[in-house]
Protein backbone atom coordinates (compact mmCIF):
# COMPACT_ATOMS: atom_id res chain seq x y z
CA UNK A 1 0.00 0.00 0.00
CA UNK A 2 1.32 3.25 -1.47
CA UNK A 3 2.14 5.81 1.54
CA UNK A 4 3.17 9.12 -0.11
CA UNK A 5 6.73 8.83 0.61
CA UNK A 6 9.23 8.07 -2.12
CA UNK A 7 11.77 5.50 -1.73
CA UNK A 8 14.46 6.73 0.26
CA UNK A 9 12.89 10.11 1.28
CA UNK A 10 12.83 9.08 4.76
CA UNK A 11 14.64 10.19 7.82
CA UNK A 12 18.60 10.93 7.48
CA UNK A 13 20.77 8.85 9.26
CA UNK A 14 23.78 9.91 10.97
CA UNK A 15 26.71 7.46 11.06
CA UNK A 16 28.61 7.45 14.47
CA UNK A 17 31.36 9.43 13.13
CA UNK A 18 28.92 12.24 11.67
CA UNK A 19 27.31 12.55 15.39
CA UNK A 20 30.36 13.32 16.66
CA UNK A 21 31.85 15.76 14.24
CA UNK A 22 28.21 17.31 14.64
CA UNK A 23 27.97 17.11 18.65
CA UNK A 24 31.45 17.83 18.66
CA UNK A 25 31.81 14.62 21.42
CA UNK A 26 34.24 11.63 21.32
CA UNK A 27 33.37 8.13 19.75
CA UNK A 28 33.40 6.75 23.00
CA UNK A 29 31.10 9.20 24.82
CA UNK A 30 28.82 8.09 22.02
CA UNK A 31 28.85 4.91 22.87
CA UNK A 32 28.40 5.61 26.75
CA UNK A 33 25.44 7.59 25.63
CA UNK A 34 23.71 4.55 23.72
CA UNK A 35 24.68 1.73 26.42
CA UNK A 36 22.89 4.18 28.88
CA UNK A 37 19.92 4.51 26.28
CA UNK A 38 20.38 8.24 26.23
CA UNK A 39 20.66 9.07 22.57
CA UNK A 40 18.22 8.02 20.36
CA UNK A 41 19.92 5.45 18.29
CA UNK A 42 19.01 2.10 15.24
CA UNK A 43 20.86 -0.69 14.91
CA UNK A 44 21.49 -1.26 11.16
CA UNK A 45 22.94 -4.61 11.20
CA UNK A 46 25.91 -4.40 13.90
CA UNK A 47 26.24 -0.33 12.41
CA UNK A 48 24.68 2.51 15.20
CA UNK A 49 22.75 5.15 13.04
CA UNK A 50 21.08 7.78 14.58
CA UNK A 51 18.11 9.70 13.15
CA UNK A 52 19.15 13.37 12.50
CA UNK A 53 15.62 14.69 13.48
CA UNK A 54 15.79 12.78 16.90
CA UNK A 55 19.14 14.19 17.36
CA UNK A 56 18.24 17.58 16.52
CA UNK A 57 15.35 17.27 19.11
CA UNK A 58 17.25 15.45 21.44
CA UNK A 59 20.06 17.82 21.46
CA UNK A 60 17.79 20.92 22.36
CA UNK A 61 15.71 20.10 25.55
CA UNK A 62 12.44 22.78 26.06
CA UNK A 63 13.29 25.10 28.35
CA UNK A 64 12.59 25.10 31.96
CA UNK A 65 10.64 27.89 33.12
CA UNK A 66 11.83 30.15 35.65
CA UNK A 67 9.76 31.11 38.79
CA UNK A 68 9.59 35.12 39.89
CA UNK A 69 12.93 34.87 42.00
CA UNK A 70 15.03 33.63 39.23
CA UNK A 71 15.62 30.73 39.36
CA UNK A 72 14.57 27.59 37.59
CA UNK A 73 11.80 25.52 39.17
CA UNK A 74 13.13 21.30 40.04
CA UNK A 75 11.93 18.65 38.43
CA UNK A 76 8.37 17.73 39.39
CA UNK A 77 9.53 13.87 39.93
CA UNK A 78 12.92 15.02 41.82
CA UNK A 79 12.51 12.71 44.58
CA UNK A 80 14.25 13.67 47.72
CA UNK A 81 17.61 11.24 48.65
CA UNK A 82 16.80 8.60 51.31
CA UNK A 83 18.10 9.69 54.85
CA UNK A 84 20.94 7.64 55.86
CA UNK A 85 19.98 5.06 58.32
CA UNK A 86 21.85 5.99 61.98
CA UNK A 87 24.47 3.80 62.47
CA UNK A 88 27.38 3.92 65.23
CA UNK A 89 28.64 7.72 65.55
CA UNK A 90 32.11 8.58 66.00
CA UNK A 91 33.06 11.43 68.56
CA UNK A 92 36.07 13.19 68.22
CA UNK A 93 38.29 12.90 71.77
CA UNK A 94 37.49 16.44 72.76
CA UNK A 95 34.29 15.53 73.13
CA UNK A 96 34.87 12.48 74.65
CA UNK A 97 37.02 14.50 76.99
CA UNK A 98 34.31 16.79 77.69
CA UNK A 99 31.82 13.87 78.61
CA UNK A 100 33.88 11.15 80.39
CA UNK A 101 35.51 11.60 83.63
CA UNK A 102 39.37 10.77 83.70
CA UNK A 103 39.94 7.16 84.78
CA UNK A 104 41.85 8.34 87.66
CA UNK A 105 38.52 10.02 89.20
CA UNK A 106 36.58 6.79 88.34
CA UNK A 107 38.99 4.78 90.28
CA UNK A 108 38.95 7.08 93.59
CA UNK A 109 35.31 7.08 93.60
CA UNK A 110 35.10 11.22 93.46
CA UNK A 111 31.52 12.31 91.73
CA UNK A 112 31.89 13.59 88.69
CA UNK A 113 29.41 16.32 87.43
CA UNK A 114 26.72 18.26 88.51
CA UNK A 115 25.73 16.58 92.02
CA UNK A 116 22.68 17.51 94.18
CA UNK A 117 19.70 18.78 92.43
Amino acid sequence: MPTGRGYGTGTRMLTLGELCEWLNITERHVRKLVERDAIPYRKVGHLLRFPEAEIEGWSHPPQRTRDRSGFPEPPRHAVPAPRRPLGRVVLPKSLIDLLMPPISMLATGVSYGRTGE
